[in-house]
C-alpha cells in the first residue's frame, strides 16, 4: 500500500504474540516429540475411516462408498476428497501450521481479533474479547472430545462476522472478498450446526443494521450492502458445493431425514401412531437439553457440579472433579469392606461422575463463559449504544431458551416444527456457542467504550451495573439455599451399581425393583444400589447412606466455592475499572489487567479438561486404541472379499467404530446413520438380535467374549453375497415391512413394499439349480454372475441406496428395496452378468461447482491484493 505506516502494525504484532503465548501455555505438551492429543471422537473417526485410507493407498483416491460400517454407506460423511484447492494452504496459514491443540486456540483468537478490528475496537480491548471467546470452557471440552470440525467452524465464526461488518461499514471491495473467503473457510470445516448458529447471529446483526439504515433513510447503502452480502454468501456456499450438496442429498436418506416410530406394545398390527418422522424425533433431538438452573454455569460453573473428565498418562490417572467428602467414604469402603483396589478406583470414577446432578443424561463439563466476561456483559448493557447492545442481548436470551430444549417445550417445540432445518440438529446445549461469541463481543465493546468515552455519567452507570451483577450473585445464593442437591441421573446410577456388583445372582432384578420404588427421590437409587450390591449388610447400608450424604455435601461445596471464586474475579476486575474511572490507573493498564484476569479465570478452569494427562505417546496411544487380537487375525485370514462382522463382545455395537478399523462391520458409529439402517438396528438388532436379519446381512463372524478373550464365532447360516428366493411378500408401508421381519425366512422370502410391486414383476420361485455368485468386488462397483432356467428374484446382502444402479449385461435395469435395507432384482432366465455401480451424480456436480467457484474466489483475492497495493482502498487509514 502507498504511505503504509509500519508502526501501526505493532499493536497487531503484539496481539499475535499474546495469542501464541496463551495458546502455548494451555498446549505445552503438544511441543514434545512424538506426542499427540488424546481425543475420543477422533479415535472413533480413525476407526470409521481406516479402511478408506487403505483403499486410497491402493487406488490413489478415496472410495465414494465405504463398507466398514453399517453394512455400507456413502463416504461423504467420513472421508472424502475433492479437487486440489489453495484454500487448504490459506486455512493452514491462519493456523500458522501450529500443532494441535495450539492451532485451535490461536485460530479462535486471531479470528476474533480480526472481527474486533473490523468493528473498530481498540487492539487491547480486542485481545480481551479474543481470550474470552477462545478460552470459554466449551473450547477445551470439545477439543479433548475430538470434535475438531466443530471447533474449527466455531473458530472461523467471528472472522465471518467481521468481514460482513466491513460491508456494512461501506468497505465494499474488502468486505465482499473477505466475506466470501471466510464463509468458504467456515462452512468448509464441515459442521453445519455451527454454521446454522452463525447464520442466526448474522441474521440478528443484519436486522439491527437494516433498522438503522431505514431510520437514516440510507436506502442506497442498504441495497448495496445486502446485495454484496448475499453474493459473497452464495460464493462461499458454492465453494463448498461438493460437501453441502452431498450432505444435503444424503441427509434425506439419513436418520436426520426421518426415523421409524413403532408401537412396541403390539408387534402384530400396524397402528395409526406408527410412522416415519420428517426429521429427527423430538425426543432424540432434545436429549441433551440444558437445565434452566444449569444456565447459572455461564457465570458459576459448579452450579450442577461440573460433569466428569478422566485422563491417564504413563499409568497416572486424572479425574475431575475430585472427591472430597466422598473420598472419606471410599476409604471406609476400602478398609472395612475389603473390596479390591480396582473396584475402589472405578467407584471413585463413578462417584466423581455422579457429582453432576443436572438435567442432561451426562456431560463432560459445563459451559462457563467467565465471571468477568458476564460482569462486562452486564456493564455493557448500561453503557453501550442501543444499536450495538440490543440485538446481542435479545439473541443471547433466545439462544439460552433454545439451549433449554425439552425444558422449555412451548418455545422449542414450535422452533422444532416450523424453523427451517432446525429438526435436523440435535444437542440443544450446543446453542450456547451463540452466547460464547456474543458475550465475548460485549466484553470487547464494553472495554472499548470505557476507554473511548468515560465521564461522570459512566461512573453512575457502572454503579448500576454492579448492583445488577450483585442481583445475579443473590440469585445464585438463593438457588444454592433452595436446592436439595439430591437429583440423581438414572444412567449414571446404573453404571455405578454395575461396577459395585459383587456377583449376586438376583442383583439386577433387585436394582430394577428399587429403581421403580424410589423414583421420587433419585439419590435413593444410589443408596439402595450400593447397599444391595455390597451384600446388604448393616455396615454396607450405613456406608451407602454416608456415600449419598457425602455426595450432596460435595455438590454443595463445589457450588459455593465457585460462587466465591466468581465473586473474587468480579471484584478484582471491578477494582481495576474503578481505579481507571477515578483516574488512578491508566487505560492501557486497566485493559491489560482485565485481560489477564479473564485469562486466569478461564484458563484456570480450562486446565481441568485439557492438561498434561490429555496427551500421550502417538505409538502407545494408537496401539492401545486399536489392539490387533487373535480374533482379528482369524477373521482376516478369510480371503472372501465381502463378508461382515458383528461385534457382541462388549458395549453397543452401534456406538463403536473400532471393529470397523479392521473389518466390514454390521455395527459402527456415526451421528447420521442411514435412516433405514438405523431403524433396522433399533428394532431388529438391539438387545437380542434377530438372526434372520444377521444372516441376510452376511454376518459371517460374530465376535463374543469368553472370559477375558474375544472369540469369533462362525455363523454358518449367513446367506452370502447374493441368493435367489422362492417368493416375495408384499406389505404396505415401512412399519409393516419392519414388522414382517420379526417372523420370516430370509433365505426363502423377500419382504417388499407395495410401491415396488411393478419392479418386482413376474418371476418363478427359485430352485436349487439356479446360481448367483459374486465375481468381483470394489467399494464402488460389484459384479455378479447368474445362471437360471427361469426368471428369479435375487437378493443381495448390500445396503439399498438410491445412487447405486443395476446393470444386466451392460443394460441399466430397475431394482427394488427388500427386507427394509437390501437390494432385490428380478433376473431373467439364462446366464447373465450383473453389475452394481455407485454413481452419485450429486458428487460430480458438487465437485465441478466447488472447483470453479474456488478459482473465482482466488482471482478475486488476487484482485483485492492488487487493489490494496495500488492504494485504492486504505484499510489501514480507516482502522487507525
Amino acid at each position: 500500500m502507498k504511505n503504509f505506516n509500519f508502526k501501526s502494525l505493532v499493536p497487531h504484532l503484539i496481539a499475535i504474540g499474546v495469542f501464541l503465548i496463551v495458546a502455548l501455555i494451555i498446549s505445552k505438551p503438544a511441543l514434545e516429540s512424538g506426542v499427540i492429543l488424546k481425543q475420543s471422537d477422533m479415535t472413533g473417526w480413525h476407526g470409521m475411516s481406516h479402511q478408506s485410507f487403505i483403499y486410497k493407498e491402493t487406488h490413489g483416491h478415496f472410495p465414494l462408498w465405504i463398507t466398514s460400517m453399517f453394512g455400507g454407506m456413502p463416504a461423504y460423511q467420513v472421508a472424502m476428497e475433492g479437487a486440489w484447492s489453495p484454500l487448504g494452504f490459506i486455512d493452514h496459514l491462519f493456523q500458522l501450521w501450529l500443532p494441535q491443540p495450539m492451532n485451535f486456540f490461536f485460530l479462535a483468537c486471531i479470528s476474533f481479533y480480526f472481527m474486533c478490528i473490523c468493528m473498530r475496537i481498540k487492539p487491547l480491548a480486542a485481545i480481551a474479547g479474543a481470550i474470552a471467546f477462545a478460552f470459554c470452557s466449551f473450547s477445551p471440552i470439545i477439543i479433548t472430545a475430538g470434535h475438531e470440525t466443530q471447533m474449527f467452524a466455531l473458530a472461523y465464526t467471528p472472522a465471518v462476522i467481521g468481514a460482513v461488518m466491513l460491508i456494512f461499514r461501506g468497505m465494499y471491495v474488502s468486505g465482499f472478498t473477505l466475506t466470501a473467503l471466510f464463509t468458504a473457510l467456515q462452512i468448509g470445516q464441515g459442521h453445519q450446526q455451527i454454521s446454522y448458529y452463525l447464520l442466526l447471529i448474522l441474521g440478528a446483526m443484519t436486522l439491527a443494521w437494516i433498522v438503522t439504515w431505514i431510520k437514516e433513510k440510507n436506502y442506497s447503502h442498504l441495497s448495496k450492502a445486502l446485495g454484496l452480502l448475499l453474493a459473497a454468501g452464495i460464493l462461499g456456499v458454492a465453494i463448498n458445493a461438493l460437501t453441502l450438496l452431498t450432505i444435503y442429498d444424503y441427509a434425506k436418506e439419513s436418520k436426520r431425514g426421518g426415523q421409524l416410530v413403532l408401537d412396541e406394545t403390539n408387534n402384530t398390527q400396524k397402528l395409526d401412531k406408527e410412522s416415519k418422522t420428517s426429521g429427527l424425533s423430538r425426543e432424540y433431538a432434545f436429549q441433551w437439553s440444558y437445565g434452566k438452573g444449569e444456565t447459572l454455569s455461564l457465570m458459576f460453573p459448579g452450579v450442577m457440579a461440573y460433569g466428569n473428565h478422566y485422563a491417564e498418562r504413563d499409568g497416572e490417572s486424572y479425574i475431575f472433579p475430585e472427591l472430597k467428602e466422598d473420598a472419606n467414604v471410599l476409604q471406609v469402603l476400602s478398609e472395612k469392606l475389603n473390596l479390591p483396589g480396582n473396584a475402589i478406583d472405578q467407584m471413585r470414577m463413578q462417584l466423581s461422575q455422579s457429582l453432576y446432578w443436572g438435567e442432561q443424561p451426562f456431560t463432560n463439563g459445563p459451559i462457563y463463559l467467565g465471571a468477568i466476561v458476564c460482569m462486562l456483559f452486564i456493564l455493557g448493557m448500561f453503557i453501550l449504544d442501543d444499536k450495538q447492545k440490543w440485538w446481542i442481548f435479545i439473541l443471547s436470551v433466545l439462544s439460552i431458551f433454545m439451549a433449554w430444549g425439552s425444558h422449555f417445550p412451548g418455545f422449542n417445540n414450535f422452533l422444532f416444527d416450523y424453523m427451517p432445518f432446525y429438526n435436523k440438529f440435535r444437542v440443544p446445549t450446543m446453542t450456547l456457542v451463540i452466547p460464547q461469541v456474543l458475550f465475548a463481543i460485549m466484553t470487547a465493546l464494553t472495554l472499548d467504550k470505557l476507554v473511548s468515552n468515560s465521564d461522570e455519567d459512566t461512573w453512575k452507570k457502572f454503579r448500576y451495573a454492579m448492583m445488577a451483577t450483585g442481583v445475579v450473585f443473590l440469585g445464585a445464593l438463593a438457588f444454592y439455599s433452595s436446592s436439595s442437591f439430591a437429583s440423581e441421573n438414572t444412567q449414571r446410577t446404573q453404571a455405578f451399581n454395575n461396577i459395585l456388583d459383587q456377583g449376586g445372582a438376583n442383583a439386577e432384578q433387585q436394582i430394577s425393583a428399587l429403581d421403580a420404588k424410589f423414583t421420587p427421590e433419585k439419590d435413593n437409587r444410589l443408596y439402595e444400589g450400593l447397599a444391595t450390591n455390597l451384600q446388604g449388610t448393616p455396615e454396607a447400608r450405613k456406608t451407602s447412606r454416608e456415600a449419598v450424604s457425602a455426595l450432596r455435601q460435595d455438590r454443595k461445596a463445589i457450588f459455593m466455592s465457585d460462587i466465591i471464586r466468581s465473586f473474587l474475579f468480579v471484584l478484582v476486575a471491578a477494582i481495576c475499572i474503578v481505579l481507571y474511572l477515578k483516574k488512578k490507573m491508566m487505560a492501557t493498564l486497566m485493559m491489560a489487567l482485565t485481560s489477564l484476569f479473564i485469562l486466569i479465570d478461564l484458563m484456570g478452569f480450562d486446565l481441568k479438561y485439557l492438561n498434561g494427562k490429555s496427551f500421550d505417546s502417538k505409538d502407545k496411544y494408537e496401539s492401545s486404541e486399536f489392539p490387533f487380537t487373535a480374533a482379528d487375525q482369524v477373521i482376516l485370514n478369510d480371503k472372501d472379499p465381502n463378508f461382515r462382522v458383528f461385534n457382541l463382545a462388549g458395549g453397543d455395537p452401534f456406538q463403536e467404530s473400532k471393529t470397523s478399523y479392521y473389518h466390514k462391520s454390521i455395527g459402527g458409529y456415526h451421528a447420521a446413520k442411514m435412516g433405514i439402517y438405523d431403524d433396522l438396528a433399533a428394532y431388529q438388532m438391539s438387545g437380542q438380535p434377530n438372526m434372520q436379519v444377521l444372516n441376510m446381512l452376511n454376518a459371517k463372524y460374530i465376535l463374543q467374549r469368553q472370559g477375558n478373550e474375544i472369540v469369533p464365532a462362525t455363523n454358518t447360516d449367513a446367506l452370502g453375497h447374493a441368493w435367489f428366493v422362492k417368493g416375495a411378500r408384499f406389505v404396505e408401508g415401512p412399519a409393516a415391512e419392519m414388522r414382517a421381519l420379526y417372523n420370516f425366512s430370509a433365505k426363502d422370502t423377500a419382504i417388499v413394499e407395495n410401491q415396488y410391486k411393478d419392479i418386482v414383476g413376474n418371476y418363478t420361485p427359485a430352485d436349487s439349480s439356479a446360481t448367483i455368485v459374486m465375481t468381483a468386488f470394489d467399494n464402488d462397483a460389484i459384479v455378479y454372475e447368474s445362471n437360471s432356467s427361469a426368471p428369479h428374484l435375487a437378493l443381495f446382502s448390500e445396503i439399498y441406496y438410491k445412487d447405486w444402479y443395476a446393470y444386466i449385461d451392460g443394460k441399466k435395469v430397475p431394482y427394488f428395496k427388500a427386507n427394509y435395507v437390501l437390494r432385490g432384482l428380478n433376473i431373467p432366465a439364462g446366464k447373465h452378468k450383473i453389475d452394481f455401480k455407485f454413481e452419485p451424480a450429486t458428487y460430480w456436480t458438487g465437485r465441478t461447482i466447488s472447483s470453479v467457484s474456488t478459482w473465482i474466489l482466488m482471482i478475486l483475492l488476487l484482485g483485492f491484493i492488487w487493489y490494496e497495493w495500488k492504494g485504492k482502498e486504505q484499510l489501514q487509514n480507516k482502522f487507525s
